[in-house]
């Protein structure tokens, strides 16, 4: 059973998806609020705090709580993820395709350094977490808008860096995938894997981010060299790219599978019933 700040919080929430309270709008005094649902004003500050944690609602000092101003479904920007090539070299989709990198506060365009590997992707590159690889890092974005950007932090196999030195430097025209492929004289081939968390501090900052409540985008690219003959393929690189999930939506098309072609088999079972045993769905306790 809802908590009474919950149900409070959930009206709230109602009437903000709804757009009785739009973006930017200020919600009713805490005492207001506690007086119409006959609470205490301990009780509307949690529900409040609630509203803050979803990212809904944001507190400003002596003035109220507000609405966020988030962009809605229309206004996001739906990055297709797909590698793209001009003369500059290769980039993920026609979307970017005019984003630049920017300067970190130092003045740095991108930051080579080594680094511990973070545990998820020393898992993907098969190595002990924690173990020191070569990481570049960059802020790239749109020069027109200065919130449209993400991070990108590429995580170099050792065994990369040990045959191609330029990777710890500037890698010059092209870039990194231009020095691998150039290297290994074939092409690369990449996949990635799209999941959502909330943000660091630092983070934040970087992305230009509200303080709370907005989580990131997270698309970890794995970049590989395809084997020859019978050997495996091995992987060259592990991108971990974060945007806002406020600004930026993933859209991709779905395939139609090898059961799937058309023309399609009749379906011969409902879908709401139970499955039996003949359909393999159920056995016997040992």
């Amino acid at each position: 059973m809802a908590s009474r700040y919950e149900e409070i919080a959930s009206d709230l929430r109602q009437r903000i998806v709804s757009g009785e309270y739009g973006p930017g709008s200020q919600l009713p005094m805490m005492r207001d609020i506690a007086a119409s649902y006959g609470v205490s004003d301990i009780t509307v500050r949690k529900a409040y705090a609630l509203l803050t944690r979803e990212g809904l609602v944001e507190s400003r000092r002596r003035s109220g709580v507000f609405v966020k101003k988030h962009p809605d479904r229309v206004r996001l920007t739906v990055r297709t993820r797909q590698i793209e090539r001009d003369e500059l070299g290769y980039f993920s989709g026609p979307e970017v395709q005019h984003w630049r990198a920017l300067s970190w506060p130092d003045g740095e365009r991108t930051r080579v350094t080594e680094a511990p590997v973070p545990a998820d992707v020393a898992e993907i590159l098969g190595v002990e977490p924690g173990e020191p690889l070569t990481v570049r890092k960059r802020i790239v974005g749109d020069p027109g808008r200065d919130e449209h950007r993400q991070l990108a932090d590429s995580w170099i196999s050792s065994w990369v860096t040990e045959e191609i030195p330029a990777l710890r430097g500037d890698t010059g025209l092209g870039g990194m995938y231009d020095r691998v492929e150039e290297w290994a004289e074939r092409a690369l081939a990449w996949r990635e894997e799209v999941s959502a968390r909330m943000p660091s501090p630092d983070e934040a900052e970087a992305l230009l981010m509200p303080a709370a409540g907005v989580p990131l985008l997270r698309a970890v690219r794995i970049t590989s060299l395809p084997g020859r003959g019978r050997q495996e393929p091995r992987i060259v690189e592990v991108q971990d790219i974060r945007m806002s999930a406020a600004l930026f939506a993933v859209g991709y098309p779905l395939p139609r599978g090898s059961s799937a072609r058309w023309p399609v088999a009749p379906a011969t079972s409902d879908y709401y019933a139970a499955p039996s045993v003949e359909d393999g769905e159920a056995s016997e306790s040992p």
